[in-house]
């Protein structure tokens, strides 16, 4: 039976080492990593290539909620941000299997820095390591949830969590 091209890609994401999670240290640039859970592809229903990829940039403080932002590069070309993420770096072994699953060309080497990456075609910046500035949109600082208490005399609170 033949295994497709996905079921590698999962086996990789379910090898992840819990130790070599970073913690409190940005990534290297051209890095390969493994993305920490996902919404709406916990279960990779949007496909496993969208947890493996190399870094690319590295915005500093400009993603949601302050965190920084980290532009990688997947398997099929596609660059994504990736904010309030978790990663796990790959050992030799696992990294050379996803290397392989990599369309031809889509490699760190191959990357043009000299051109400035953006991101849904706005918010340009040539580099690898951004720091933040005045021209990059502030990040949403918002709280995640609010309540609002209503009660029988027509008062209301919110609280927000």
């Amino acid at each position: 039976m033949k295994t497709t091209k996905q079921a590698k890609f999962k086996e990789i994401v379910d090898a992840r080492d819990y130790r070599s999670m970073l913690l409190g240290q940005l990534p290297e640039i051209g890095e390969y990593l493994i993305t920490g859970l996902q919404m709406s592809n916990h279960n990779g229903q949007k496909g496993w290539d969208k947890y493996i990829g190399y870094v690319v940039q590295i915005r500093k403080g400009i993603g949601c909620f302050g965190s920084d932002m980290i532009l990688l590069r997947h398997p099929y070309g596609n660059l994504i941000p990736h904010e309030n993420q978790c990663f796990y770096r790959m050992n030799e072994y696992w990294e050379n299997k996803a290397k392989k699953l990599f369309n031809k060309g889509v490699t760190p080497k191959a990357e043009d820095y000299t051109q400035p990456y953006t991101l849904g075609g706005k918010y340009p910046a040539v580099g690898k390591i951004i720091e933040p500035s005045v021209t990059h949109p502030e990040p949403d600082n918002s709280p995640l949830m609010k309540i609002t208490l209503t009660r029988g005399n027509g008062d209301t609170t919110i609280e927000v969590c």
